[in-house]
Parts: structure tokens; C-alpha cells; sequence
């Protein structure tokens, strides 16, 4: 998952969608999971990330660790496959690839869901205003589709929530052209104190910050005295 990769994905009323039929069933689980998440202010956890490009035969493996504070923070560093840091901090997402020396920075759109859920775990209470909801494949599991799709968002996502706890344990999100990206996590902690510098990134000395628009061929990025 390069860093110009994923940037270009964070840059960037309908039917069911095919194949998300309508259910009664789904209630108890999506009430389980608002109640679960009613009384949390923060989430910690570790992650593994499996990543298939559609046409390569081989997937990418990712793991790290996952901040969030609810309702907009959250931090992403991934300590295995990447050593990247994905930062949210309101509607401002920062992709900071340290062997690149670059961070590129964009808005919060919903195509930046396309590798990781950051829309989904920030405000996932009010999972039905933006996702058409239904029962997923298994106990303790919902299916979602957006209910306005765009472009380079997922097309479909399932959420598996901890058997115990009622928070999202899993998360597999499917892009049309059939790439995905599935996230596990473990070690799923509620409410646990988290330093609030952990969201606000501050670019090393020598670090090429780029803007979403100096994505295009007319601009060059700029460094950090």
C-alpha cells in the first residue's frame, strides 16, 4: 500500500444494492453494537490487514496499531508490511510514509474508506444514516451498502463484532473491480486514557508535505525547514 496509493484513494438515496436483501433479523445486532459504542470515548487496538489488488494473485499483509477518540481522532501506525502513519483529526486525514520522507494530506471523503474504515469507526452510531443495513453471514455480523455511492469507496462492507464486548472485531471492505481489504483486530481496549498528541502529526525536519492538490502535475511539493 504506497503512500501515493492510498493518498490518491484518501483524496478522492439509492436501491439495495444487489445482493443486500432487506432483513428483520439484523435489529439485535445493530442495537447491540450502538449500545456497545453509547459510552465509549476511546478505542484501542492492534490490527492485521490482508489487501487484495484486484488481477494480482498474491495479497498484501499489514499489521499495527489502531487509536481512536470519538467522534473525529484517530491514528493508524502500521508497524508490519508499511511503516506508514494514517492520521485523522477532524475532516484532515494525513498519510505519512517515513521512508519516503513525505506526508500528503487531504480531506475526509468517503473514498478514504477504500483501504481503512475511517468514516465507519469514528461515527459508527449513526451507521444508518449513510449505510443501507442488513444481516451479515454470520452471528454477531451486519452487511452494509452505501446508501450514496462514490467513487473509489467500497461497495459493500461487513462488519464482525466481538462476541463478548459488542465492538467491531473485523471489517472487510469490497471495491468494485473485487479488491478488498481485511481488518481484524485484537486486544480491543474501551475507554483507555490515550495521549491526544498521538492524533496531531507534526512532520520531521526534511519531511515533503504535500497537499491534496499538489497531486496534480502542476504543483512541487515543499519541504520542512
Amino acid at each position: 500500500m504506497g503512500a501515493l496509493r492510498l493518498a490518491a484513494l484518501l483524496a478522492g438515496g439509492i436501491a439495495l444494492a444487489p445482493g443486500l436483501a432487506t432483513s428483520a433479523d439484523f435489529g439485535p445486532t445493530l442495537a447491540r453494537m450502538m449500545g456497545a459504542y453509547g459510552p465509549v470515548r476511546t478505542v484501542t487496538a492492534g490490527f492485521t490487514q490482508e489487501t487484495r489488488f484486484a488481477g494480482f494473485p498474491t495479497p498484501r499483509t499489514f499489521g499495527g496499531r489502531m487509536d481512536l477518540e470519538r467522534p473525529d481522532r484517530m491514528r493508524w501506525d502500521y508497524t508490519e508490511g508499511s511503516g506508514q502513519q494514517v492520521y485523522v483529526n477532524g475532516q484532515t486525514v494525513t498519510v505519512y510514509a517515513p521512508e519516503a520522507t513525505q506526508a500528503i494530506e487531504s480531506t475526509l471523503t468517503p473514498a478514504s474508506d477504500a483501504q481503512v474504515p475511517l468514516h465507519l469507526l469514528a461515527d459508527v452510531t449513526r451507521v444508518e444514516d449513510t449505510y443501507h443495513v442488513a444481516a451479515g453471514p454470520d452471528p454477531d455480523s451486519l452487511r452494509l451498502a452505501p446508501r450514496t455511492p462514490a467513487a473509489g469507496a467500497p461497495e459493500r462492507v461487513t462488519l464482525w463484532l466481538d462476541p463478548d464486548t459488542g465492538l467491531i472485531a473485523r471489517v472487510l471492505l469490497e471495491l468494485a473491480g473485487g479488491s478488498t481489504s481485511d481488518i481484524r483486530f485484537h486486544d480491543l481496549v474501551a475507554n483507555a486514557p490515550v495521549d491526544p498528541a498521538r492524533f496531531a502529526f507534526t512532520p520531521p525536519k526534511g519531511t515533503h508535505m504535500i497537499r491534496a492538490a499538489d497531486l496534480l502535475p502542476r504543483a512541487a511539493p515543499h519541504s520542512v525547514p
